[in-house]
């Protein structure tokens, strides 16, 4: 019994080593150390023997032997290709994606969700002549409303396609919505092929900062590819096949980091049709997900994709002080409503979400 102890945590640190050697890391141009040795611990579980072994073998981190910080994209992704079953990221999106074994009709009810989003100036303290601005939310473009929406403070007014406030913050958006789908086919033959062809490549899905997903070209030639990317990537093979397509930014409801973006493509039929390829490869991190869903999510819309009025490159939300622009602290939850006191929708299990402005 003693014996067997260390070969053990050989094992597991070969385990991790070897995803390690699996892992897209962030490129040193867009990394930034988010958290410190003992976050970084309590995200992978990994324990403090294994994670120095990561360390040595390169798993990057900024600050002083000791007192690492590390990128959160990289501890995250790294969960991911590990296997463990134990570390915060598998056990998440576990959790988050276990409606997917539902059947068909499940993906297409109308759903209604609360949320709240809170945006705050990162600075100490926020300058002079303050405004700020969030991307309006289009849950129309799936079947479903807006409604018993607010802003505080009062004053923010909705231009153009997006929700704006001139004035001190923070600032919070808050309400609720419905959202509905409809099952659809592709039937662009041409459009299919591109598709395939997409998914024969073998990408792999990783979370990465926005502006490194704007760079979607870099990415797919080093074989990983995360919403923004394969969003932009698709709708420029669209366009160039001679379908109208746009990229669209929203929110995956039911993840806990939810900003996600999708391809809509005009079908042979005229019929607008929401691609979704992440969508697809999140089923595989699903506990018996339904047999059809990953196809469905190709030309169907889904109870679960809330658009934006955005594309998948925009900011969702801006920030101006002291005569500069700043990035905004962005705070969004949106949870299924127990109870339908609006208008008539069909109630549910809770499920929660919310993001820091990460998308997938």
């Amino acid at each position: 019994m003693t014996a067997a102890a260390p070969e053990a945590g050989v094992r597991e640190a070969d385990r991790w080593l070897d995803a390690l050697e699996r892992t897209y890391l962030v490129p040193e141009d867009h990394r930034v150390g988010y958290f410190d040795r003992v976050a970084a611990l309590d995200m992978l579980r990994c324990g403090e023997e294994v994670l120095e072994e990561l360390v040595k073998a390169g798993l990057p981190t900024l600050g002083e032997s000791g007192a690492e910080w590390f990128d959160r994209f990289d501890l995250f992704n790294l969960a991911l290709a590990s296997g463990s079953q134990i570390s915060v990221p598998e056990k998440a999106i576990k959790y988050a994606l276990r409606w997917m074994h539902r059947g068909p009709r499940t993906w297409t009810e109308r759903l209604d969700w609360t949320f709240v989003v809170d945006l705050s100036c990162p600075l100490d303290t926020c300058g002079a002549d303050p405004e700020w601005s969030h991307a309006q939310m289009l849950p129309e473009a799936v079947g479903g409303e807006l409604y018993d929406w607010k802003v505080e403070p009062e004053g923010a007014r909705m231009v153009g396609d997006q929700l704006r406030y001139s004035g001190p913050g923070p600032l919070r958006f808050s309400g609720n919505v419905s959202t509905s789908g409809e099952l659809m086919e592709l039937r662009s033959p041409v459009l299919r092929k591109i598709i395939e062809d997409f998914f024969a490549v073998g990408y792999r899905w990783v979370r990465l900062p926005e502006p490194l997903q704007w760079e979607y070209q870099r990415l797919l030639d080093a074989g990983v590819s995360p919403c923004i990317s394969a969003s932009l990537f698709l709708a420029r093979e669209f366009e160039a096949a001679g379908y109208p397509a746009i990229t669209r930014r929203g929110w995956l409801l039911g993840m806990l980091d939810l900003s996600h973006s999708w391809v809509e493509v005009t079908d042979d039929d005229g019929v607008v049709k929401p691609i979704d390829p992440i969508f697809t490869w999140l089923t595989e991190y699903a506990d018996k997900p339904h047999p059809d869903l990953a196809a469905a999510s190709i030309g169907s819309r889904m109870n679960r994709l809330l658009p934006a009025a955005m594309a998948a490159d925009g900011l969702m939300a801006t920030h101006r002080c002291g005569g500069r622009d700043v990035t905004p602290r962005r705070k969004t939850m949106i949870r299924r409503r127990l109870s339908t006191d609006g208008p008539a929708g069909s109630a549910g299990a809770a499920g929660t979400a919310s993001t820091a402005g990460v998308s997938l």
